[in-house]
């Protein structure tokens, strides 16, 4: 497959910007994101251990330590049938269920596994949380779990060099999961429902194989994001620390739209068709930017005559 460099310009276009305002001038650490149909943003911030409540207009609502929610270190979110907003813990492991006000609804613990890192909704049937296991998911890096907190199954064995080496990364469009691993260059895609892997896509089509050999990035997977409009993100962060980001784009089959995007902003969340980037700015505020994929997937990206200048725009 040829490489063809694209702009992130050049095949997402912004929706809208908005400042979240820092409080007490600490900046915010954004580990996931999640836009509520109330029309809220949810933030997990592990590092200020509380789950961070903003408006649309980027103004503060509330923070939600452990004292409200049970949580320890708040990793991840999920939204569930629209109203309801899930929690992981990624210090102790267990899930949150909370209403729009922010009240526990319901929790559960995850004994299933011992280093709880992601939270995805499977079709508001299952959640699926990524983390290595012990007892009853031991040695398996997916545990899917009923909505009341049931052990359904953990599959996907872990890699068999030491965990700590890497990390997997999972998104979710409708009740299909899509896994990646750091230390891999393959995309494992499983049909919850059907309890059956549909494909591997081989290393050809798949994560890092598209860097040309020319190219100075250097860089590990950090992300992975679905939406069920039919689209699958890939992040990669340099390993440098300090430098752009860079995203591969793939229909759900795993066929390339647009590979090797370089931007300085860094993907959160997903809602619908809408993916939600953040990058610092001034004064210890996080800007905030929507973005939305300028053609349908299943159609041909075309890269822009003008790349650089969109690449330029974007900084």
């Amino acid at each position: 497959m040829s490489q063809v460099e694209f702009a992130f310009g050049a095949v997402f276009t912004p929706i809208r910007t908005t400042v979240l305002r820092a409080e007490d001038k600490d900046r915010l650490a954004v580990g996931e994101l999640l836009a509520s149909s109330a029309g809220e943003l949810w933030i997990a911030d592990p590092r200020a251990k509380a789950l961070k409540v903003f408006s649309q207009d980027g103004w503060p609502l509330r923070s939600l330590g452990r004292y409200a929610t049970g949580l320890r270190r708040p990793r991840s979110l999920t939204a569930l049938h629209g109203r309801w907003i899930a929690a992981l813990d990624g210090l102790v492991p267990a899930v949150a269920i909370l209403d729009a006000a922010g009240h526990v609804v319901r929790r559960f613990p995850l004994p299933e596994l011992d280093r709880p890192l992601q939270l995805c909704n499977l079709g508001d049937r299952w959640l699926a949380v990524v983390g290595s296991g012990w007892g009853a998911g031991s040695g398996k890096l997916v545990h899917i779990y009923t909505l009341g907190g049931d052990h359904v199954e953990s599959l996907f064995s872990e890699p068999r060099f030491q965990p700590e080496a890497g990390r997997p990364y999972l998104a979710a469009a409708g009740r299909a999961i899509y896994l990646g691993h750091s230390q891999t260059d393959s995309f494992a895609v499983y049909d919850v429902e059907g309890r059956a892997v549909l494909s591997f896509p081989s290393s050809e089509s798949g994560l890092t194989r598209r860097i040309d050999e020319k190219s100075d990035f250097a860089g590990t997977l950090r992300g992975l994001f679905a939406t069920a409009c039919g689209s699958l993100l890939a992040l990669y962060a340099p390993d440098a620390g300090r430098g752009d980001y860079l995203y591969d784009l793939y229909e759900l089959n795993g066929a390339p739209i647009a590979l090797g995007l370089r931007t300085p902003e860094r993907v959160v969340g997903v809602e619908g068709p809408l993916y939600y980037s953040v990058r610092p700015a001034p004064d210890g505020d996080t800007q905030l930017r929507v973005w939305k994929l300028r053609f349908e997937p299943g159609e041909a990206a075309e890269p822009a005559a003008e790349t650089a200048q969109i690449a330029a725009s974007e900084r």
